[in-house]
């Protein structure tokens, strides 16, 4: 072999090698670049999902978990939309503009751009960056980003977008708002439209992104963002739904969380006999208190089980929708080359509807007669409430709203071409990741990329190593906020300052490999580890724009259940109220 043969094959592996280092991780040397898909359930717990332990019926999901990865520790904001700034630009939901949801900031925070509930224009959305590199950018589902048309999807990068503006509302066409003088609003590509007289949520949102890939011109890479708003109350199905899960959780909330945290050891995805939060119960002689559920009669537990049953058979109909989504890219040969990505906001609602802003009691039952609402169908209020989002949760403490796990631990699942197929990851891992891992998989550079000019630099890692290979790992940490509510995650370790009456206000430290359940406080075992990450938090406190609500967030204790209130109900709550509100403020920062 002649010597300029030899330098000329040398000449060409060097250049291979290169080409090699430009091209987006995980993508393979082709022109065809991958499509996106991002599904989002809306308040879903943990374990709700029948291949983490449930009993309800997600066999569509199951399936994508089969063919890809589930990172089982992936992290959320506490709520809603504070999630989805997030998702959309892959900064802190602060310097994305909703450090708190709006309706809810507190006076001092409502002058700020980080607290203005909605986004602004000094961030990029992933479908402002995708859509820069040829991408179809699609959206079908909740979007509560918004307060001001200027922010909604159709002006923030979005090529076709049918979409909800609010946090909910009914899932039928009667479109009614979720709480006193709040509004659903719906609109395609910026317009208002009418619903059609049988509009349900789950199956009208899916149908909306099936008509918008289909009209993909063939071999245009998209991005498509499936928002839906299931299983958020008010909980509703269809009527032929209403009945699927009819006594499947007769045993009550306890016994259906025990069967799912065994589901959960079996599986190897928590450890075994670790001690299980347990929710907190009224005393009797309390406004709203409950008796244990043997305690109950026969008619009381299956009123009391409605709402669960009603839940689970709105998981499931969105499963099935899923479904249909899939088999359709699949029949037009999409479908091998789409990463489909799925997860939740955060984690189940305990709330009940009187903790929505300007609700009283009065319009709730006035709004929502029990007929109705027993139901679970159109023009019915059903909530799942603190003893099934505990079981939601299973193993973990808490629920939305939170900084606990309950709040802000979501299963993510994803599957899409060259990724490990069957496997649970433990990486850790956070929603702003998710736009770094498409940018890395489209190819887009964000610093160079003139569309990210003078604006915030998205601040996740691509997580795509990791789909392909889960045994690869490397130190995170980061942290959180909102409600007043502070947390910093540290590999296992995980400190949280849950403000009164959630928290006692004082910082807590907990080893998540050994105490997923957060029930063993070792801050007086390893104080310096707890000053590092509370150090941690000032800074990002500081970087991220973090402003103590003034007043601080509380609530009623009123709020925390439904049922009539007379004269001596509502003494007993103002009184306790006072005294909350006393504790609430000696415990402000």
């Amino acid at each position: 072999m002649s010597a300029s043969l030899v330098r000329y094959k040398r000449y060409l592996a060097c250049m291979m090698s290169f080409l090699a280092l430009l091209l987006p991780v995980g993508v393979a040397a082709s022109t065809e670049r991958p499509n996106f898909i991002v599904i989002l359930a809306d308040d879903m717990g943990w374990s709700d999902l029948s291949f983490m332990g449930s009993e309800i019926h997600t066999p569509t999901l199951d399936g994508l978990a089969r063919r890809g990865v589930t990172m089982t520790r992936f992290y959320v904001s506490p709520t809603c939309s504070p999630t989805r700034s997030m998702l959309m630009t892959g900064v802190d939901s602060h310097i994305a503009g909703v450090g708190s949801m709006e309706g809810v900031q507190a006076p001092n925070q409502l002058e700020s751009i980080n607290y203005a509930g909605q986004l602004h224009n000094g961030v990029v959305t992933v479908a402002e960056a995708l859509k820069s590199v040829g991408y179809a950018t699609l959206m079908s589902g909740k979007w509560h980003l918004a307060k001001e048309a200027a922010q909604y999807p159709d002006k923030r990068g979005f090529d076709q977008s049918f979409f909800l503006a609010e946090g909910g509302a009914s899932h039928f066409n009667d479109a009614k708002p979720l709480y006193r003088g709040g509004h659903a609003s719906y609109f395609e590509n910026g317009e208002a439209v009418v619903l059609p007289d049988d509009f349900y949520s789950s199956k009208n949102y899916t149908d909306k992104i099936l008509e918008y890939i289909n009209a993909v011109p063939e071999g245009a890479p998209f991005f498509a963002y499936l928002a839906y708003t299931a299983p958020h109350d008010p909980l509703q199905v269809p009527p032929e739904w209403a009945d699927k899960y009819q006594g499947v959780y007769a045993a009550g909330p306890e016994a259906t969380l025990r069967k799912r945290v065994a589901g959960l050891t079996g599986r190897g995805l928590i450890p075994a006999d670790i001690d299980v939060w347990s929710a907190p119960q009224f005393p009797a002689f309390l406004p709203g208190a409950a008796p244990s559920w043997n305690e109950r009669s026969l008619d009381e537990r299956a009123n009391d089980a409605k709402p669960m049953e009603i839940y689970a058979s709105m998981i499931e109909y969105m499963d099935q929708q899923i479904a249909r989504l899939l088999a359709s890219l699949d029949a037009a040969g999409k479908l091998e080359n789409t990463y489909v990505i799925f997860f939740s906001d955060n984690g189940p609602n305990g709330a009940t509807p009187l903790s929505y802003p300007n609700m009283t009691r009065a319009w709730f039952h006035e709004n929502f007669p029990d007929d109705a609402v027993k139901q679970g169908g159109e023009g019915g209020h059903l909530f799942q409430g603190r003893e099934w989002a505990w079981a939601s949760a299973a193993p973990f403490r808490l629920y939305k709203g939170v900084v606990s796990e309950g709040g802000v631990r979501s299963p993510l699942i994803v599957a899409g071409p060259g990724l490990e197929r069957n496997k649970f990851s433990q990486y850790l891992a956070s929603v702003k990741d998710i736009s770094a891992t498409l940018y890395a998989l489209a190819g887009v550079d964000t610093q160079s990329n003139p569309v990210f000019s003078g604006k915030a630099q998205p601040e996740g890692k691509s997580l795509i190593r990791n789909w392909q290979d889960i045994s690869t790992s490397s130190e995170r940490r980061f942290a959180m906020e909102l409600f007043g509510h502070q947390a910093v995650i540290d590999g296992s370790w995980k400190a949280t300052r849950l403000m009164p009456p959630v928290g006692s206000g004082d910082w807590q430290l907990y080893n998540l490999d050994s105490d997923p359940s957060e029930t063993f406080n070792l801050a007086a075992e390893h104080p310096l580890r707890l000053e590092e990450m509370v150090n941690f938090y000032m800074d990002y406190k500081q970087r991220v724009g973090v402003i103590p609500p003034r007043p601080p967030v509380s609530i009623s204790f009123g709020d925390l259940f439904v049922g009539e209130c007379g004269l001596v109900c509502e003494f007993a709550v103002d009184i306790i109220d006072f005294f909350m509100s006393i504790w609430v403020s000696l415990s402000a920062d």
